[in-house]
This record gives C-alpha cells, sequence and structure tokens, in this order.
C-alpha cells in the first residue's frame, strides 16, 4: 500500500500537465472531477476515484482501455475494490447514458464523442441490464457525470496537497 503523500507525488507529475485530448491540462480534469464529486458528495472514496479516474492515459493505456488499467492501478495502490470499480466504470457508465438518456449525446465534449467509437459506442440492451445491476452503479454514473463537467481550461488548479486527508482517508478505509 502507498501513503497519502506518495499519491500527492505521483500526481505531481510533469507528464500530467500535459493535454490528454481535451483543452486542458490532464491533472486540471482530474482536480475539477474530484471536487465536483467532493463538493456533492463528501464521500473520499468517490472524490478519489475522481481524482484517479483517467491515471490509465498516463500510464499509456488506449482509449479502450484507460478505464481497465487505471482500475488495476489504483488496486495495486492500496486503494478499495469499490475505488477501482468506480474506476472501471466510469467509461461503461458513458456508454450506459449515450443509450439512456437522449440529452445525453449533446454534453459530451468533441474529444469525448470521437473516443466513444473506440470505447465500444451505446451498450447493448443486455448490457444496460447488467451495469444497472451493479452495486456500483449509482456512483458510477455520479463519477461519469463529474468527468463531464470537469473540462472547464480557464478554472484555475487548486494546491493539489489540499487532497492529502482525503487520499488518506480513502487509503484507511480500504484496510
Amino acid at each position: 500500500m502507498v501513503s497519502a503523500r506518495e499519491v500527492i507525488d505521483l500526481l505531481s507529475q510533469p507528464e500530467l500537465l500535459e493535454n490528454f485530448g481535451e483543452e486542458l491540462p490532464l491533472i486540471d480534469h482530474l482536480v475539477q472531477t474530484s471536487e465536483v464529486l467532493w463538493h456533492d458528495s463528501g464521500d473520499c472514496e468517490l472524490a478519489v476515484a475522481g481524482l484517479l479516474h483517467d491515471l490509465g492515459w498516463w500510464t499509456g493505456s488506449n482509449e479502450s482501455q484507460h478505464a481497465s488499467e487505471g482500475s488495476r492501478l489504483v488496486r495495486e495502490l492500496g486503494f478499495s475494490e469499490r475505488v477501482g470499480q468506480l474506476i472501471g466504470l466510469h467509461v461503461t457508465a458513458k456508454r450506459y447514458l449515450v443509450r439512456t438518456d437522449p440529452r445525453y449525446w449533446g454534453r459530451l465534449s468533441k474529444e469525448s464523442r470521437a473516443t466513444l467509437v473506440e470505447q465500444g459506442g451505446q451498450l447493448a440492451l443486455d448490457e444496460v441490464k447488467r451495469f444497472e445491476a451493479s452495486p456500483f452503479f449509482d456512483d458510477a454514473v455520479r463519477l461519469r457525470l463529474a468527468d463531464d463537467m470537469a473540462k472547464d481550461p480557464h478554472r484555475v488548479r487548486g494546491d493539489i496537497e489540499k487532497f492529502y486527508p482525503i487520499i488518506a482517508e480513502a487509503l484507511e478505509r480500504a484496510h
């Protein structure tokens, strides 16, 4: 298991300052996602899932594998099954919302629309039922919606250190 300090150090890597297809650095997107989730829920594991959900990009994964790679990575770091599942399901939640919400497509960024094909397109009806039955369904959708909202290139990134206690609590809950 890593420490909260090691996670902060990981999030401080220069590679996370690069754009990842959207119009802002990856770290800004991760921070914005986490801030939305923390503000709305006060749930440390959900907020940490938001903070780490796209780390699969950082490891060099492609579009169709970044969620599963990120899920694997956070489990190796010592986060809970819930955090790993939420990260692993954030693309499935996008595919679900495209299938079930006619307005959702219009809310996706240009980049997110383009990557949907590589991610498998909208869910098939049998996949919808399986996803809805998941114990992580509601929070995976919450993560996805926060992910979509967290792409403001003009928002100033706060100090990453503010996430230290949230990360520490999530790691503590995992053990």
